[in-house]
């Protein structure tokens, strides 16, 4: 017979957290209560209550299929960038092989166009030309150009820089029909006593990002750099 206390007595409430922490703490509880694992019934999105190892089965199938997913994603990704990288190798052999400075941009910009899918590519050299007897070109902006302390920063530290461009470093790389330029990738070029730009610019706001892989163009403004040193005067 029970007491009237008895009778009153009440368990005290667990909160879902206080459960799912303790079942956390005790992963061997299913292990003596294996039963409870088929009497819990879990909701599906199908709308049908399933047992909690279907759940879990469930649960894992789709882990599953997300990482194979991502997996192949992931080769897929290493497929293109393989196949960037023998293209740049090959442009950068074409370029070694240019006449002139004129050769040499033109290529370039047909090039990366192409592999970079921009739309629009130009270099700007901070520097005087070391030729006298042709059109230097627009790519040589000037050694006291007052525009190169917009990429002093870029420059200084010698790594590409992507994502949306500064108004008045637009307008200086690209002119005033820039204006449709929504992303960009600038890459410092260098040398002794002269600095310069390669950017590549895309109508397309999330062509180039902030924080994306610029590598292999970090290799190119290398290789261009050195390309480019025999025709620029250096200090």
């Amino acid at each position: 017979m029970s007491t009237a206390s008895e009778d009153n007595y009440k368990l005290p409430a667990l909160s879902a957290g206080a459960i799912a922490e303790y079942l956390r703490a005790h992963p061997e509880f299913f292990n003596e209560y294996p039963d409870i694992l088929t009497d819990i019934k879990v909701p599906h999105a199908s709308g049908e209550a399933i047992s909690l190892v279907e759940r879990q089965l469930t649960a894992l199938r789709e882990q599953n299929d997300q990482a194979r997913k991502r997996m192949h994603e992931l080769i897929e990704i290493a497929r293109q960038n393989e196949e960037l990288a023998r293209r740049m190798h090959q442009l950068a052999l074409t370029l070694m092989d240019a006449d002139e400075p004129k050769d040499i941009f033109a290529t370039l910009y047909d090039n990366l166009k192409k592999n970079f899918r921009a739309d629009k590519v130009v270099v700007r050299l901070f520097a005087e030309p070391a030729f006298v007897d042709t059109f230097a070109g627009d790519e040589f902006a000037g050694a006291r150009v007052s525009q190169q302390s917009l990429f002093k920063s870029i420059i200084d530290k010698r790594m590409p820089l992507s994502g949306r461009l500064k108004r008045q470093q637009q307008v200086f790389l690209f002119g005033d029909d820039g204006d449709d330029i929504a992303s960009a990738v600038m890459v410092p070029l260098h040398g002794d006593g002269w600095g310069g730009i390669m950017a590549i610019g895309s109508a397309n706001a999330d062509r180039f990002q902030e924080g994306m892989g610029v590598e292999l163009l970090a290799n190119m403004g290398e290789i261009l750099s050195f390309i480019l040193k025999p025709w620029i005067v250096e200090k």
